[in-house]
């Protein structure tokens, strides 16, 4: 909405490096000022030069220009992003300073009263770099989530940064590829973690502040706790978390600009809609992609683009469906690979990049759905993973004979390893590294998975399995892979892309002292959490589920044949095995039902029964 109280939200480009040198930083300004083609500006002293490109959303006057120096002219900013509770924080410093509505100011003069210790305060998205210029220190900073890129490298005890890898690489000389995040491509279709693909430039990692002074480099990392209502059963769900994401909407609709929306078939996207619709005093425009196919195919690609056109229409948005066809893809699939910085090999870059370009003609800020499955539960792999995480609960003598019962065209090898063998980070990576036939074989890289399990091991530490997997996979692939993509592929255009359920007090459900979406609290069964998000719709979108697996019923019925084979063999092969008839006696008795049950749950999961093929 149009608000008469607006402030200075900026995204942007920043760079900078930590020695005298205009004509570096200006040159890495040209390359990034696709991020902010409004304003630009340069500071420079004797020890740093610092440069932005900026995107003018709110506060549209000289007010918000970047770099911003501190009231005492301590400290020199630039500045990526939004903070969420920077009128709070204004309240807090009691300023007399202030010459502008921005929150730029409002970190700076937290630096004022508090130093480094202001940024555990930030609750927001944001990157941003801070020459502190008594101490002669280079303060480097990005936001828990991860949704604003920064990249840095040291070369010849200088440190250089930058919103993008490229700006970086084009003045590092570093053209060495980096095996490791090679290794991490091949199997995943994305590199993760600290480390890209070249040697000697890195990513500051979600949540993490560095400082560099003396020509050392030291990482931190401060936290914001996060007070959250509590929520004792489904019905306070029910009532809360409606609060909290139409609060969080109504925030992200403040702009001097007005906000579209990236609009699917799911029920994310729908159920922003929906509360954007209520929230704002015009119609909002949304986006889909639509795929000139044959007739053949059409139900295959374009079954979320007609969900979506029919949620447009029973919410009277000026929908508008971006047509994409072999020739579009052709001719900007360069394009879209120059601003992805680093290979993805994720089918829908090149859709992103051609949606961000259309949108990005009527609109500056657009609202998506990025994290509401990871947030929410809503992935069926999620079902699966709690089924292998009850199985564990079963002694494995148990689960490895009652496995063995079950045949391969069942339940397949890959699906009785992770139900019986496999460690957490195993069962990891059986979902998550992708299912090209020869990546693997297109450089042996094998030496390089220490990096990769040393990195993932650190989020697989929560106190149940799907805890643990969604943990990693917020902290991977929906940061290394959607979210990175999202940023890239839309700033291409000078467009904002709010990802609305990745905001910190939503996603702190999962992470937070009222742990719902991922410890599965015996009042919320399977998915139904998930499906809380369409009692604040008010209906549930008919998306294409029930074209799904239409193999379910004859499994059934191989199934039931199954477990009556366990049931009649199991006793006597575990008797003749091991010799142990009472014990094994006692086991059947108590969980002979059980394991029957899970693994009929378990093959009917339609996400197992062709992970083969994902």
């Amino acid at each position: 909405m149009f608000n008469n109280y607006v402030y200075n939200s900026d995204m942007c480009g920043i760079s900078g490096i930590t020695n005298k040198n205009v004509t570096i930083v200006e040159n890495m300004t040209d390359i990034t000022c696709h991020r902010g083609p409004d304003d630009r500006g340069i500071y420079e002293d004797e020890k740093i030069t610092l440069g932005h490109s900026r995107l003018s959303i709110q506060d549209l006057s000289d007010a918000g220009h970047q770099p911003m120096v501190s009231s005492s002219g301590r400290y020199v900013i630039v500045y990526n992003g939004e903070i969420y509770n920077f009128r709070r924080l204004k309240n807090e410093i009691d300023s007399n300073y202030f010459k502008s509505i921005s929150d730029t100011e409002v970190i700076l003069e937290l630096f004022e009263k508090f130093g480094i210790e202001s940024i555990s305060k930030l609750s927001g998205i944001y990157a941003f770099a801070i020459w502190d210029k008594k101490e002669k220190k280079l303060i480097l900073s990005r936001d828990k989530q991860g949704v604003k890129p920064l990249y840095y490298s040291i070369k010849n005890d200088d440190l250089i940064f930058c919103s993008e890898l490229k700006s970086i690489f084009l003045h590092t000389g570093s053209k060495k590829i980096n095996l490791s995040a090679l290794n991490s491509f091949f199997k995943f279709g994305y590199v993760t973690g600290e480390q890209t693909i070249l040697e000697g430039i890195y990513k500051v990692m979600p949540g993490q502040t560095l400082t560099f002074k003396n020509k050392v480099l030291e990482k931190f990392n401060f936290s914001k706790k996060i007070e959250m209502p509590e929520i004792k059963n489904k019905k306070d769900a029910k009532k809360i978390i409606p609060e909290i994401l139409t609060s969080v909407v109504k925030d992200q609709m403040i702009s001097d600009v007005p906000v579209g929306l990236f609009l699917s078939g799911g029920i994310d996207s729908n159920l922003l809609l929906s509360l954007m619709t209520e929230v704002s005093n015009y119609k909002i425009n949304t986006y889909s992609s639509f795929f000139r196919v044959d007739e053949n195919d059409d139900l295959k690609f374009n079954t979320d683009a007609r969900v979506a056109k029919k949620s447009a229409e029973y919410f009277k948005s000026n929908h508008n469906e971006i047509s994409i066809d072999e020739k579009s893809i052709i001719e900007n699939i360069e394009n879209a690979i120059w601003h992805m910085d680093e290979p993805n090999s994720n089918s829908s870059l090149v859709p992103n990049y051609l949606l961000a370009k259309n949108a990005s003609k009527q609109n500056k800020v657009v609202l998506s759905g990025e994290g509401g499955d990871e947030v929410f539960g809503g992935y069926d792999r999620y079902k699966s993973i709690r089924i292998i995480d009850k199985f564990a609960n079963i002694p494995k003598i148990i689960r490895k004979t009652a496995l063995s019962f079950v045949p391969n065209s069942i339940l397949n090898k890959k699906n009785k390893f992770r139900l019986c063998d496999a460690d957490t980070y195993e069962i990891y990576m059986s979902f998550a590294v992708n299912n090209e036939k020869y990546a693997q074989s297109i450089h042996k890289l094998s030496i390089q998975d220490d990096y990769l399990k040393s990195f993932l091991s650190k989020y697989l530490n929560k106190p149940d399995l799907l805890a643990s997997i969604i943990n990693a996979e917020m902290n991977s692939w929906l940061l290394d892979d959607y979210l990175m993509r999202a940023d890239k592929m839309c700033m291409a255009f000078g467009l904002e892309n709010r990802v609305k359920l990745f905001k910190s007090n939503i996603d702190n459900f999962e992470y937070g002292k009222y742990d719902l979406i991922i410890s599965n609290p015996p009042y919320i069964k399977n998915s139904d959490l998930k499906y809380l998000e369409k009692d604040v719709i008010g209906f549930e979108p008919k998306l294409a589920l029930n074209g799904g697996f239409d193999g379910v019923s004859v499994i059934k019925k191989v199934i039931s044949k199954s477990s009556k084979l366990i049931k009649k063999n199991g006793r006597l092969f575990l008797e003749i095995a091991f010799d142990q008839r009472k014990v094994v006696e006692e086991i059947l008795k108590n969980n002979g039902f059980y394991i029957n049950k899970i693994l009929r749950d378990f093959a009917k999961n339609e996400r197992c029964i062709i992970s083969t093929k994902l």
